[in-house]
């Protein structure tokens, strides 16, 4: 009986705030209360309390449970070393060592931290995780992982944010990782100094160098706009300096194949994580040539460049405003017998397979010429290629 009466003059001691059961207390003045331990030591002059075995603490909404801590009345602050697992409405955070501070609200939990929200949805991992519960605002300053988890087929998948520091605002669902930023969805990479994750929107943006890898195609340039559909890449906006490059590997009698787009603004859509389509504005260029004749590399250039895909080659280019174009034409045999050079103010290339089915080019200024390479002559468009027109 003489102990637990200890216990209580001693929590007693200790409290920081007095209080009848009915009071109104005013929010974030609440006191913060040991509930349980399984032994204590008081220096009750210092205003140190040291307990031991399944301790817990609570303090308004938050509770937090470890095997040993100290608990300073003048900071206010409990320090944890038998583990820190700490429990918020939206979420949890573990580590071996952690410690809480009343007055500021803040949580700060160390070595191989972890926080996750209620939903199972994400969780954060570094060294050091530091939670301020007034802003539900997280801090990951070292070695910062991120996971956002989804279901996919019946099956967990997960994309996952490295840097070298993370922030996280729990109430807006923003992410924002510094520094040697590397972003994984399966076959897709993207890396970046910067990037912000907006979880509620599925949306990445990049700034300093980024690039996206997907199984087939390369996005770079100065900003990165990424909109996701689950998790899965379903477009990319690169601003500035804008560079995207694809090559397709041979697939029975279709041999593998190598693009290359340039200009100020690239916008890519895909599916199924291959290129759907794609336009370049502003000084856009665009390249593309078949593997086995590397030597033979047909161009397009113009204000803008739009080209669509099918099953990640190239089906249909469209080149507009002070339009050019240089495609080589390619015998079934595999041996180029002849080129033709256009220009005018649009010019249209259609693709059967891998070969050139159509070229039509149209403007007051339209032009074209076809050189047979097999025997040295020029000749008018509409001897070149099926369907080639000057309009």
């Amino acid at each position: 009986m003489w102990v637990i009466l200890l216990l209580f003059s001693v929590l007693a001691a200790f409290a920081q705030t007095s209080y009848l059961p009915n009071a109104k207390i005013e929010k974030g003045k609440m006191p913060l209360v040991m509930e349980r331990a399984d032994s204590l030591a008081a220096m009750r002059k210092e205003g140190h309390l040291f307990l031991q075995g399944n301790v817990k603490f609570r303090h308004d909404s938050v509770t937090f449970g470890t095997e040993r801590a100290h608990w300073d009345r003048n900071s206010d602050a409990v320090n944890s070393e038998g583990g820190f697992d700490f429990r918020y409405p939206k979420g949890n955070i573990r580590a071996e060592r952690g410690n809480y501070m009343r007055k500021t609200n803040t949580a700060i939990a160390e070595n191989n931290a972890e926080a996750r929200d209620s939903t199972g949805k994400g969780a954060f991992f570094g060294e050091k995780i530091i939670y301020n519960r007034g802003t539900e605002f997280l801090e990951i300053p070292l070695q910062p992982l991120a996971h956002y988890y989804f279901m996919e087929k019946g099956k967990l998948d997960t994309l996952a944010i490295r840097s070298k520091t993370m922030t996280y605002d729990q109430r807006a669902q923003i992410a924002i990782a510094a520094d040697s930023v590397l972003i994984t969805r399966r076959e897709v990479v993207i890396t970046g100094d910067t990037g912000t994750y907006n979880q509620k929107d599925g949306f990445l943006s990049l700034k300093g160098n980024p690039i996206c890898h997907m199984s087939d195609y390369v996005v770079s340039g100065d900003s990165m706009f990424v909109k996701l559909n689950n998790n899965e890449v379903e477009s990319v906006l690169v601003i500035q300096n804008a560079h995207g490059t694809q090559q397709t590997a041979s697939t029975g009698k279709k041999v593998a194949q190598y693009s290359e787009v340039f200009g100020d603004t690239l916008f890519l859509a895909v599916k199924n994580n291959k290129a759907q389509s794609l336009y370049v504005n502003v000084n856009a260029k665009g390249l593309f040539y078949e593997m086995d004749l590397p030597d033979y590399v047909n161009k397009m250039n113009g204000d803008r460049l739009d080209i669509s895909f099918n099953l990640g080659r190239i089906k249909l280019a469209e080149v507009n405003g002070n339009a050019e174009s240089l495609v080589f034409n390619i015998t079934p045999s595999r041996k180029v017998d002849g080129k033709n050079e256009s220009a005018g103010k649009s010019i249209l290339i259609a693709f059967d397979s891998t070969q050139v089915s159509k070229i039509k080019v149209k403007g007051n200024l339209a032009s074209g010429i076809y050189y047979d390479m097999s025997k040295g002559k020029k000749k008018n468009p509409s001897d070149s290629l099926p369907e080639a027109s000057v309009d």
